[in-house]
């Protein structure tokens, strides 16, 4: 548990993924480069879940020169960096090498109080929307806390000994959620079919 609380740490603090020397573990994870707060791993604008594993701190948050700057060209100002406005969130689950290399960042408006272990659902970034709060993954909303153990998403497949499991809730379908394969499977909801 301590390597794993030292990895996200350490992702937090650079802000993007490492090819080599910040910590020997960050070379294993096999990531693409670029700002986790810019991937999500879904279309640009559309809606996922995500579960924060990690609140970064005020001071952690300005020492990321690359990634404060960011914040600051998507408007949000100083005030608004604080304690837990960028969180670290995981979008596969359990162990593993994915649950590390598919973790993103995800920037939390004022109005949003996320703990860790709660489920959020955030609107994926478009790096292309430059100097709007549209280019970094924003938390829209907070889908279950964590202490809601009855709560209606849940990893899956249900299977606790398996790696890649993705969240789900049954309410998903029906509200226009799709299920995307590939490298980085799981459910999102495209921008065409959200409510503005």
């Amino acid at each position: 548990m301590k390597l794993i609380k030292a990895f996200y740490r350490s992702m937090l603090l650079v802000g993007r993924c490492a090819s080599s020397g910040v910590a020997g573990f960050l070379v294993l994870t096999g990531c693409a480069t670029g700002l986790r707060i810019q991937q999500a791993h879904v279309p640009p604008g559309s809606l996922r879940l995500a579960q924060v594993v990690m609140r970064g701190s005020q001071a952690e948050l300005t020492g990321a020169k690359e990634l404060h700057t960011l914040l600051a060209d998507s408007g949000i100002g100083e005030a608004e960096i604080k304690d837990g406005s960028v969180v670290l969130a995981r979008i596969e689950c359990c162990g593993g090498p994915n649950e590390k290399s598919s973790a993103i960042m995800i920037y939390v408006p004022p109005e949003s109080e996320v703990q860790r272990g709660d489920i959020v659902e955030l609107r994926a970034a478009d790096p292309s929307k430059k100097g709007s709060i549209n280019q970094v993954n924003v938390v829209t909303r907070i889908r279950q806390k964590a202490a809601e153990t009855a709560g209606s998403c849940r990893w899956d497949p249900p299977n606790e000994g398996l790696w890649s499991r993705t969240l789900y809730a049954d309410w998903m379908p029906q509200e226009g959620w799709k299920l995307q394969g590939g490298l980085y499977k799981g459910w999102y909801k495209p921008s065409s079919v959200q409510k503005p």
